[in-house]
Protein backbone atom coordinates (compact mmCIF):
# COMPACT_ATOMS: atom_id res chain seq x y z
CA UNK A 1 0.00 0.00 0.00
CA UNK A 2 2.81 2.52 0.60
CA UNK A 3 3.69 2.25 -3.10
CA UNK A 4 0.14 3.21 -4.08
CA UNK A 5 0.22 6.22 -1.78
CA UNK A 6 3.59 7.31 -3.16
CA UNK A 7 1.99 7.48 -6.59
CA UNK A 8 -0.85 9.75 -5.46
CA UNK A 9 -0.52 13.02 -7.36
CA UNK A 10 -2.51 15.01 -4.80
CA UNK A 11 -2.73 15.05 -1.00
CA UNK A 12 -5.47 12.65 0.05
CA UNK A 13 -8.68 14.26 1.25
CA UNK A 14 -10.59 12.55 4.04
CA UNK A 15 -13.47 10.41 2.78
CA UNK A 16 -16.47 9.43 4.94
CA UNK A 17 -17.06 5.66 4.74
CA UNK A 18 -19.73 3.34 6.11
CA UNK A 19 -18.93 -0.11 7.48
CA UNK A 20 -22.44 -1.48 8.01
CA UNK A 21 -21.80 -4.16 10.62
CA UNK A 22 -21.82 -5.02 14.34
CA UNK A 23 -20.47 -1.60 15.34
CA UNK A 24 -16.98 -0.23 15.98
CA UNK A 25 -14.80 -0.17 19.07
CA UNK A 26 -14.99 3.62 19.44
CA UNK A 27 -12.15 3.71 21.99
CA UNK A 28 -9.73 1.64 19.95
CA UNK A 29 -6.42 3.53 19.48
CA UNK A 30 -6.38 2.67 15.76
CA UNK A 31 -10.03 3.63 15.12
CA UNK A 32 -10.82 6.50 17.50
CA UNK A 33 -8.65 8.99 15.53
CA UNK A 34 -10.44 8.05 12.31
CA UNK A 35 -14.06 8.51 13.39
CA UNK A 36 -16.40 10.89 11.63
CA UNK A 37 -17.75 13.69 13.85
CA UNK A 38 -21.22 15.07 13.17
CA UNK A 39 -20.98 18.86 12.68
CA UNK A 40 -24.43 19.56 14.11
CA UNK A 41 -27.29 17.62 15.69
CA UNK A 42 -29.61 15.80 13.26
CA UNK A 43 -32.40 13.26 13.39
CA UNK A 44 -31.14 9.72 13.91
CA UNK A 45 -31.55 6.99 11.31
CA UNK A 46 -34.39 4.66 12.18
CA UNK A 47 -35.65 1.33 10.88
CA UNK A 48 -38.98 1.54 12.72
CA UNK A 49 -39.65 5.26 13.04
CA UNK A 50 -38.32 5.26 16.61
CA UNK A 51 -36.98 8.81 16.39
CA UNK A 52 -34.04 10.16 18.35
CA UNK A 53 -31.29 12.69 17.71
CA UNK A 54 -27.60 12.22 16.98
CA UNK A 55 -25.83 15.00 18.83
CA UNK A 56 -23.07 17.18 17.36
CA UNK A 57 -19.64 15.62 17.66
CA UNK A 58 -20.94 12.05 17.76
CA UNK A 59 -19.75 9.57 15.10
CA UNK A 60 -23.08 7.81 14.50
CA UNK A 61 -25.93 5.73 15.94
CA UNK A 62 -26.93 2.21 16.98
CA UNK A 63 -29.95 1.28 14.85
CA UNK A 64 -30.65 -2.00 16.67
CA UNK A 65 -29.62 -1.53 20.31
CA UNK A 66 -29.91 -5.20 21.31
CA UNK A 67 -27.57 -8.21 21.36
CA UNK A 68 -29.92 -10.51 19.43
CA UNK A 69 -32.60 -10.13 16.76
CA UNK A 70 -35.95 -9.02 18.10
CA UNK A 71 -37.61 -5.75 18.95
CA UNK A 72 -35.25 -2.88 18.18
CA UNK A 73 -34.06 -0.49 20.89
CA UNK A 74 -31.92 2.08 19.05
CA UNK A 75 -29.58 4.33 21.01
CA UNK A 76 -26.70 6.76 20.55
CA UNK A 77 -23.87 4.26 21.18
CA UNK A 78 -22.67 2.44 18.01
CA UNK A 79 -19.91 0.64 19.95
CA UNK A 80 -19.18 -2.98 19.07
CA UNK A 81 -20.72 -4.82 22.09
CA UNK A 82 -18.16 -6.16 24.62
CA UNK A 83 -18.02 -9.93 24.58
CA UNK A 84 -19.35 -10.16 21.05
CA UNK A 85 -17.58 -11.23 17.89
CA UNK A 86 -16.08 -7.81 17.22
CA UNK A 87 -16.73 -8.41 13.54
CA UNK A 88 -17.35 -4.76 12.71
CA UNK A 89 -14.19 -3.66 14.51
CA UNK A 90 -12.07 -6.18 12.60
CA UNK A 91 -13.57 -5.24 9.25
CA UNK A 92 -13.13 -1.52 9.90
CA UNK A 93 -9.48 -2.00 10.85
CA UNK A 94 -8.74 -3.62 7.51
CA UNK A 95 -10.26 -0.66 5.69
CA UNK A 96 -8.89 2.27 7.61
CA UNK A 97 -7.01 1.66 10.88
CA UNK A 98 -4.78 4.64 11.70
CA UNK A 99 -1.28 4.85 10.24
CA UNK A 100 2.02 5.72 11.96
CA UNK A 101 0.70 5.86 15.52
CA UNK A 102 3.13 3.33 16.98
CA UNK A 103 0.59 0.57 17.67
CA UNK A 104 -0.90 -2.34 15.74
CA UNK A 105 -0.89 -2.38 11.98
CA UNK A 106 -2.37 0.01 9.42
CA UNK A 107 -5.54 -0.06 7.37
CA UNK A 108 -5.60 0.21 3.60
CA UNK A 109 -6.85 3.81 3.48
CA UNK A 110 -5.25 6.38 5.81
CA UNK A 111 -7.89 8.92 4.74
CA UNK A 112 -11.00 6.97 5.77
CA UNK A 113 -13.42 8.60 8.22
CA UNK A 114 -15.84 6.10 9.73
CA UNK A 115 -19.51 6.98 9.92
CA UNK A 116 -20.25 4.65 12.84
CA UNK A 117 -23.62 2.92 12.45
CA UNK A 118 -24.36 -0.38 14.17
CA UNK A 119 -26.68 -2.34 11.88
CA UNK A 120 -25.94 -6.05 12.43
CA UNK A 121 -26.02 -8.63 15.18
CA UNK A 122 -23.39 -11.35 15.45
CA UNK A 123 -23.75 -14.32 13.13
CA UNK A 124 -24.34 -12.30 9.96
CA UNK A 125 -27.77 -11.21 11.18
CA UNK A 126 -28.05 -8.07 9.06
CA UNK A 127 -31.68 -7.22 8.36
CA UNK A 128 -32.25 -5.37 5.09
CA UNK A 129 -34.84 -3.16 6.76
CA UNK A 130 -32.07 -1.85 9.03
CA UNK A 131 -29.43 -1.42 6.32
CA UNK A 132 -31.59 0.82 4.12
CA UNK A 133 -32.05 3.72 6.58
CA UNK A 134 -28.39 3.40 7.61
CA UNK A 135 -27.34 3.85 3.98
CA UNK A 136 -29.64 6.84 3.56
CA UNK A 137 -28.26 8.52 6.69
CA UNK A 138 -24.59 7.81 5.87
CA UNK A 139 -25.00 9.01 2.27
CA UNK A 140 -26.57 12.21 3.53
CA UNK A 141 -23.42 12.72 5.64
CA UNK A 142 -21.27 12.41 2.50
CA UNK A 143 -20.26 8.74 2.64
CA UNK A 144 -18.63 7.88 -0.69
CA UNK A 145 -17.90 4.23 0.14
CA UNK A 146 -20.03 1.60 1.92
CA UNK A 147 -18.49 -1.78 2.78
CA UNK A 148 -20.78 -4.80 3.27
CA UNK A 149 -19.22 -7.98 4.69
CA UNK A 150 -22.47 -9.93 4.53
CA UNK A 151 -24.94 -11.31 2.00
CA UNK A 152 -28.47 -9.97 1.96
CA UNK A 153 -30.36 -12.87 0.42
CA UNK A 154 -32.99 -11.90 -2.18
CA UNK A 155 -33.01 -8.11 -2.37
CA UNK A 156 -35.95 -6.35 -0.77
CA UNK A 157 -37.20 -3.15 -2.38
CA UNK A 158 -35.94 -0.99 0.47
CA UNK A 159 -32.29 -2.08 0.23
CA UNK A 160 -32.34 -2.04 -3.58
CA UNK A 161 -33.74 1.48 -3.58
CA UNK A 162 -31.21 2.64 -0.99
CA UNK A 163 -28.31 1.47 -3.16
CA UNK A 164 -29.66 2.70 -6.48
CA UNK A 165 -30.84 6.05 -5.11
CA UNK A 166 -27.34 7.00 -3.93
CA UNK A 167 -25.31 7.03 -7.15
CA UNK A 168 -22.46 8.99 -5.50
CA UNK A 169 -21.71 6.12 -3.10
CA UNK A 170 -19.77 3.00 -4.11
CA UNK A 171 -21.11 -0.15 -2.45
CA UNK A 172 -18.46 -2.86 -2.01
CA UNK A 173 -19.88 -6.28 -1.26
CA UNK A 174 -19.12 -10.03 -1.35
CA UNK A 175 -20.43 -13.06 -3.29
CA UNK A 176 -20.36 -15.73 -0.58
CA UNK A 177 -19.28 -16.83 2.88
CA UNK A 178 -16.05 -18.72 3.45
CA UNK A 179 -17.17 -22.20 2.45
CA UNK A 180 -14.67 -22.59 -0.40
CA UNK A 181 -14.35 -21.74 -4.06
CA UNK A 182 -17.51 -22.35 -6.09
CA UNK A 183 -19.32 -20.71 -8.98
CA UNK A 184 -21.72 -18.21 -7.42
CA UNK A 185 -23.33 -17.12 -10.69
CA UNK A 186 -26.11 -19.67 -10.35
CA UNK A 187 -26.90 -18.44 -6.82
CA UNK A 188 -27.33 -14.80 -7.88
CA UNK A 189 -25.67 -13.44 -4.69
CA UNK A 190 -26.98 -10.10 -3.52
CA UNK A 191 -26.18 -7.23 -3.51
CA UNK A 192 -23.41 -8.49 -5.84
CA UNK A 193 -25.96 -9.40 -8.48
CA UNK A 194 -27.49 -5.93 -8.59
CA UNK A 195 -26.84 -4.46 -12.02
CA UNK A 196 -25.72 -1.00 -10.93
CA UNK A 197 -22.59 1.05 -11.74
CA UNK A 198 -22.01 1.76 -8.05
CA UNK A 199 -21.71 -1.87 -6.87
CA UNK A 200 -18.32 -3.64 -6.72
CA UNK A 201 -18.28 -7.37 -5.88
CA UNK A 202 -15.07 -8.73 -4.33
CA UNK A 203 -13.94 -12.25 -3.43
CA UNK A 204 -10.78 -13.74 -1.88
CA UNK A 205 -7.52 -14.81 -3.51
CA UNK A 206 -4.94 -17.17 -2.05
CA UNK A 207 -1.35 -16.14 -1.19
CA UNK A 208 -0.26 -17.84 -4.44
CA UNK A 209 -2.89 -15.84 -6.41
CA UNK A 210 -5.20 -18.85 -6.72
CA UNK A 211 -8.81 -19.33 -5.68
CA UNK A 212 -9.39 -19.42 -1.94
CA UNK A 213 -12.29 -19.64 0.51
CA UNK A 214 -14.60 -17.25 -1.39
CA UNK A 215 -16.74 -17.84 -4.46
CA UNK A 216 -15.98 -16.94 -8.06
CA UNK A 217 -18.23 -16.13 -11.01
CA UNK A 218 -17.62 -14.24 -14.25
CA UNK A 219 -21.01 -12.51 -13.90
CA UNK A 220 -21.09 -12.08 -10.12
CA UNK A 221 -17.52 -11.31 -9.07
CA UNK A 222 -15.56 -8.30 -10.29
CA UNK A 223 -12.17 -8.78 -8.62
CA UNK A 224 -10.40 -10.72 -5.88
CA UNK A 225 -8.10 -9.60 -3.07
CA UNK A 226 -5.77 -11.50 -0.70
CA UNK A 227 -7.05 -11.48 2.88
CA UNK A 228 -4.68 -13.72 4.85
CA UNK A 229 -1.98 -12.79 7.37
CA UNK A 230 -2.48 -9.09 7.86
CA UNK A 231 -3.03 -7.30 11.17
CA UNK A 232 -6.35 -5.73 12.07
CA UNK A 233 -8.11 -4.22 15.06
CA UNK A 234 -10.00 -6.37 17.56
CA UNK A 235 -12.65 -5.43 20.08
CA UNK A 236 -11.30 -4.17 23.39
CA UNK A 237 -8.37 -2.26 21.93
CA UNK A 238 -6.41 -5.27 20.69
CA UNK A 239 -5.01 -6.54 17.41
CA UNK A 240 -5.07 -9.87 15.63
CA UNK A 241 -4.23 -11.52 12.31
CA UNK A 242 -6.64 -11.79 9.43
CA UNK A 243 -7.49 -15.07 7.71
CA UNK A 244 -9.14 -16.20 4.53
CA UNK A 245 -12.52 -14.51 4.82
CA UNK A 246 -14.73 -12.68 2.39
CA UNK A 247 -15.50 -10.40 5.34
CA UNK A 248 -11.99 -8.99 4.88
CA UNK A 249 -12.24 -8.86 1.08
CA UNK A 250 -14.87 -6.11 0.96
CA UNK A 251 -13.03 -3.64 3.24
CA UNK A 252 -9.72 -4.26 1.46
CA UNK A 253 -11.17 -3.20 -1.90
CA UNK A 254 -13.22 -0.50 -0.18
CA UNK A 255 -9.97 0.92 1.19
CA UNK A 256 -8.52 1.18 -2.32
CA UNK A 257 -11.70 2.95 -3.44
CA UNK A 258 -11.37 5.35 -0.51
CA UNK A 259 -7.85 6.27 -1.63
CA UNK A 260 -9.07 6.98 -5.17
CA UNK A 261 -11.92 9.17 -3.93
CA UNK A 262 -9.37 10.93 -1.71
CA UNK A 263 -7.25 11.77 -4.75
CA UNK A 264 -10.21 13.16 -6.69
CA UNK A 265 -13.50 13.59 -4.79
CA UNK A 266 -15.23 14.68 -8.00
CA UNK A 267 -14.91 11.16 -9.43
CA UNK A 268 -18.02 9.02 -9.68
CA UNK A 269 -18.35 5.52 -8.23
CA UNK A 270 -18.32 4.23 -11.81
CA UNK A 271 -14.94 5.93 -12.36
CA UNK A 272 -13.48 4.38 -9.24
CA UNK A 273 -14.98 0.95 -9.88
CA UNK A 274 -13.66 0.90 -13.46
CA UNK A 275 -10.15 1.87 -12.35
CA UNK A 276 -10.05 -0.96 -9.81
CA UNK A 277 -11.38 -3.59 -12.24
CA UNK A 278 -9.43 -2.50 -15.33
CA UNK A 279 -6.11 -2.30 -13.45
CA UNK A 280 -6.44 -5.71 -11.76
CA UNK A 281 -3.38 -7.92 -12.08
CA UNK A 282 -4.28 -10.79 -14.39
CA UNK A 283 -3.50 -14.26 -13.05
CA UNK A 284 -4.19 -17.69 -14.59
CA UNK A 285 -6.33 -19.02 -11.74
CA UNK A 286 -8.83 -16.17 -12.11
CA UNK A 287 -9.05 -16.15 -15.91
CA UNK A 288 -12.74 -16.50 -16.76
CA UNK A 289 -13.61 -16.60 -13.06
CA UNK A 290 -14.42 -12.90 -12.61
CA UNK A 291 -15.10 -9.78 -14.63
CA UNK A 292 -11.47 -8.67 -14.35
CA UNK A 293 -9.80 -12.08 -14.35
CA UNK A 294 -7.41 -10.82 -11.70
CA UNK A 295 -6.48 -9.43 -8.31
CA UNK A 296 -6.73 -5.86 -7.08
CA UNK A 297 -3.46 -3.94 -7.55
CA UNK A 298 -3.66 -0.73 -5.53
CA UNK A 299 -0.66 0.94 -7.16
CA UNK A 300 -1.92 0.12 -10.66
CA UNK A 301 -5.39 1.35 -9.72
CA UNK A 302 -3.99 4.70 -8.58
CA UNK A 303 -1.91 5.00 -11.76
CA UNK A 304 -4.80 4.19 -14.11
CA UNK A 305 -7.28 6.34 -12.18
CA UNK A 306 -4.96 9.38 -12.35
CA UNK A 307 -4.22 8.84 -16.03
CA UNK A 308 -7.93 8.86 -16.80
CA UNK A 309 -8.51 11.92 -14.59
CA UNK A 310 -5.57 13.88 -16.00
CA UNK A 311 -3.69 13.93 -12.69
CA UNK A 312 0.11 13.79 -12.75
CA UNK A 313 1.64 11.00 -10.61
CA UNK A 314 3.37 11.65 -7.31
CA UNK A 315 6.97 10.92 -6.38
CA UNK A 316 6.60 7.24 -7.12
CA UNK A 317 6.97 8.03 -10.82
CA UNK A 318 3.63 6.71 -12.01
CA UNK A 319 4.59 3.04 -12.22
CA UNK A 320 5.59 1.16 -15.33
CA UNK A 321 9.02 0.18 -16.60
CA UNK A 322 10.65 3.46 -15.58
CA UNK A 323 9.40 3.37 -11.99
CA UNK A 324 12.27 3.56 -9.48
CA UNK A 325 10.12 2.48 -6.53
CA UNK A 326 11.43 -0.60 -4.70
CA UNK A 327 8.92 -3.39 -5.38
CA UNK A 328 11.12 -6.42 -4.59
CA UNK A 329 9.59 -8.68 -1.99
CA UNK A 330 11.96 -9.79 0.78
CA UNK A 331 12.64 -13.49 1.09
CA UNK A 332 12.02 -15.15 4.44
CA UNK A 333 13.29 -18.44 5.88
CA UNK A 334 11.84 -19.83 9.12
CA UNK A 335 12.74 -23.06 10.90
CA UNK A 336 12.23 -24.60 14.30
CA UNK A 337 8.96 -24.35 16.18
CA UNK A 338 9.81 -26.42 19.24
CA UNK A 339 8.11 -25.39 22.50
CA UNK A 340 9.98 -25.71 25.78
CA UNK A 341 9.32 -24.13 29.18
CA UNK A 342 6.68 -21.78 27.85
CA UNK A 343 8.63 -20.52 24.84
CA UNK A 344 8.56 -21.39 21.13
CA UNK A 345 11.96 -21.23 19.43
CA UNK A 346 12.65 -20.38 15.79
CA UNK A 347 15.57 -19.77 13.47
CA UNK A 348 14.83 -16.85 11.12
CA UNK A 349 16.59 -15.26 8.18
CA UNK A 350 15.31 -12.37 6.01
CA UNK A 351 17.01 -11.10 2.87
CA UNK A 352 17.00 -7.41 3.88
CA UNK A 353 16.33 -5.22 6.91
CA UNK A 354 12.75 -4.86 8.01
CA UNK A 355 10.16 -6.10 10.47
CA UNK A 356 9.17 -9.73 10.97
CA UNK A 357 5.72 -10.36 12.41
CA UNK A 358 4.83 -13.55 14.27
CA UNK A 359 1.15 -14.43 14.79
CA UNK A 360 0.34 -17.26 17.21
CA UNK A 361 -2.87 -19.12 16.34
CA UNK A 362 -4.67 -21.96 18.15
CA UNK A 363 -6.45 -24.83 16.40
CA UNK A 364 -10.07 -25.13 17.49
CA UNK A 365 -12.88 -27.39 16.39
CA UNK A 366 -16.28 -26.03 15.56
CA UNK A 367 -19.39 -26.39 13.47
CA UNK A 368 -19.95 -24.87 10.03
CA UNK A 369 -22.89 -22.48 9.90
CA UNK A 370 -23.73 -19.58 7.57
CA UNK A 371 -20.60 -20.23 5.55
CA UNK A 372 -18.24 -19.98 8.55
CA UNK A 373 -16.59 -22.25 11.06
CA UNK A 374 -18.12 -21.18 14.36
CA UNK A 375 -17.71 -22.32 17.99
CA UNK A 376 -19.79 -25.41 18.74
CA UNK A 377 -23.06 -24.67 20.55
CA UNK A 378 -26.26 -26.54 21.28
CA UNK A 379 -27.92 -24.64 18.44
CA UNK A 380 -25.46 -25.80 15.75
CA UNK A 381 -24.47 -29.24 17.11
CA UNK A 382 -25.91 -30.99 14.04
CA UNK A 383 -23.96 -28.87 11.56
CA UNK A 384 -20.84 -30.31 9.84
CA UNK A 385 -17.63 -30.30 11.85
CA UNK A 386 -14.85 -27.92 10.89
CA UNK A 387 -11.50 -26.59 12.04
CA UNK A 388 -10.66 -22.95 12.64
CA UNK A 389 -7.52 -21.13 13.73
CA UNK A 390 -8.07 -18.48 16.40
CA UNK A 391 -5.63 -15.59 16.84
CA UNK A 392 -3.92 -15.55 20.25
CA UNK A 393 -1.16 -12.94 20.02
CA UNK A 394 1.08 -11.13 17.55
CA UNK A 395 4.62 -9.90 18.02
CA UNK A 396 6.79 -7.89 15.63
CA UNK A 397 10.62 -7.96 15.75
CA UNK A 398 12.90 -5.56 13.92
CA UNK A 399 15.75 -7.05 11.87
CA UNK A 400 18.44 -4.39 11.33
CA UNK A 401 21.21 -4.27 8.75
CA UNK A 402 24.46 -5.81 9.97
CA UNK A 403 22.79 -8.04 12.57
CA UNK A 404 22.19 -11.77 12.68
CA UNK A 405 19.48 -13.05 10.39
CA UNK A 406 19.72 -10.26 7.78
CA UNK A 407 21.07 -11.09 4.32
CA UNK A 408 20.63 -13.92 1.86
CA UNK A 409 23.77 -15.71 3.12
CA UNK A 410 23.63 -14.62 6.76
CA UNK A 411 23.39 -16.98 9.68
CA UNK A 412 19.89 -17.40 11.04
CA UNK A 413 18.74 -15.44 14.06
CA UNK A 414 17.33 -17.24 17.05
CA UNK A 415 13.91 -15.99 18.12
CA UNK A 416 11.92 -17.04 21.19
CA UNK A 417 8.22 -16.29 21.57
CA UNK A 418 6.45 -16.54 24.90
CA UNK A 419 3.43 -18.80 24.67
CA UNK A 420 1.09 -16.21 26.10
CA UNK A 421 -2.12 -14.55 24.95
CA UNK A 422 -2.41 -10.88 24.05
CA UNK A 423 -3.53 -10.27 27.65
CA UNK A 424 -0.37 -11.88 29.03
CA UNK A 425 -1.99 -15.12 30.19
CA UNK A 426 -0.26 -18.45 29.58
CA UNK A 427 -1.81 -20.30 26.65
CA UNK A 428 -3.58 -23.57 27.51
CA UNK A 429 -2.45 -26.88 26.06
CA UNK A 430 -3.51 -27.53 22.49
CA UNK A 431 -2.35 -27.40 18.88
CA UNK A 432 -0.78 -24.12 17.80
CA UNK A 433 0.87 -22.66 14.75
CA UNK A 434 2.79 -19.46 14.08
CA UNK A 435 2.27 -17.47 10.87
CA UNK A 436 5.36 -15.43 9.98
CA UNK A 437 5.75 -12.63 7.46
CA UNK A 438 8.48 -10.02 6.78
CA UNK A 439 7.98 -6.42 5.62
CA UNK A 440 10.89 -4.33 4.30
CA UNK A 441 11.42 -0.58 4.62
CA UNK A 442 9.52 0.08 1.37
CA UNK A 443 6.46 -1.79 2.59
CA UNK A 444 7.01 -4.90 0.44
CA UNK A 445 5.87 -8.10 2.13
CA UNK A 446 7.38 -11.54 1.87
CA UNK A 447 5.46 -14.74 1.28
CA UNK A 448 4.06 -16.08 4.53
CA UNK A 449 5.63 -19.00 6.35
CA UNK A 450 3.54 -21.17 8.66
CA UNK A 451 5.19 -23.31 11.36
CA UNK A 452 3.23 -25.85 13.41
CA UNK A 453 4.50 -25.90 16.98
CA UNK A 454 5.50 -29.13 18.60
Amino acid sequence: MPQALDLAGRPLQDVPVLVADTGLDLQHPDLAPRLYALPSAVAAPSAEGAGGTVQAGRPGWDLIGTNAPGALAPDDDPDDPPGGSGHGTMVAGVLGAAWNNGVGGAGVAPNARFVALRTCWDGDECFQSVQAPAIDWAAARGARVASFSWLSGPLEDGLRDAIVSHPQTLFVTIPSGNGGAFDADGDDPQPCGLDAPNVLCVSTSAPDDGLDCGAFGPRSVDVAVPTRNNITTTNGGGFGPTSCATSFAAPTAAGVATILFGIDPSASPADVRAAIIDSARKVPAWAGKSTSGGIVDAAAAVTLFQQRRGIAPGNGGGGGAGDSQDRTKPSLTVGGGRVSRGFASFSVRVSEPGTVRFAIERRLSGRRASGRCRPATAANRRRPRCVRWAAQRTQSITFRDGTAGVGADAKTRKVRLAMKSSSGKRLPSGTYRVVVRATDAAGNRSATRTVTLR
